[in-house]
């Protein structure tokens, strides 16, 4: 199964000169329980972000210019190929185990059309930045479950898509 996972600005702002914009604990506590276990996809830049791989997830970094590897980590040259990697991993290793993008804008460009589930925290401030998030279209997907952090100015949001995903 491949969901898409991201925190989002009020204006759709995810990232600025390749840096989440903001730092709230809460949402990386939400992102952690729910990619645990799974497969992480993610672009280079996202990945040199972070900086190191997420524990206990296998993390695919989706890079034509740099190659990174190591235990439960490797490079694919395209998110076609990185699905491939992911899937054969789930195939021997998890087969329960979910896919999941979490980023940038480029592979959320790409994997809004083939992704089943959606998992958005959209925050209630506004941010400068220049990577964003892509529309949510209501004919695709619809809104299953949300819940709001009103002090943190937070909404966990899942969407599912209405019909078989795009391939």
């Amino acid at each position: 199964m491949i969901n898409m996972i991201a925190a989002a600005a009020a204006n759709g702002v995810i990232g600025s000169n390749g840096k989440i914009p903001w730092d709230i604990p809460e949402d990386r506590a939400y992102f952690k329980r729910i990619t645990m276990g799974g497969v992480v996809i993610m672009g280079r830049r996202t990945y040199e972000e972070i900086g190191s791989p997420l524990h206990g997830r296998y993390n695919i970094v989706v890079s034509s210019s740099r190659r990174f590897s190591g235990e439960m980590l490797m490079t694919a040259a395209s998110l076609e190929s990185a699905l491939t990697a992911a899937e054969n991993y789930i195939s021997v290793q998890d087969p329960s185990a979910e896919i999941f993008l979490c980023g940038g804008e480029a592979i959320y460009r790409k994997g809004i059309g083939i992704c089943e589930h959606i998992y958005l925290t959209r925050l209630d401030a506004s941010y400068e930045g220049d990577a964003h998030f892509p529309d949510i279209s209501d004919s695709d997907f619809r809104l299953v479950s949300c819940f709001r952090l009103e002090k943190q100015g937070l909404e966990f949001q899942k969407f599912d898509r209405k019909s078989g995903p795009a391939y």
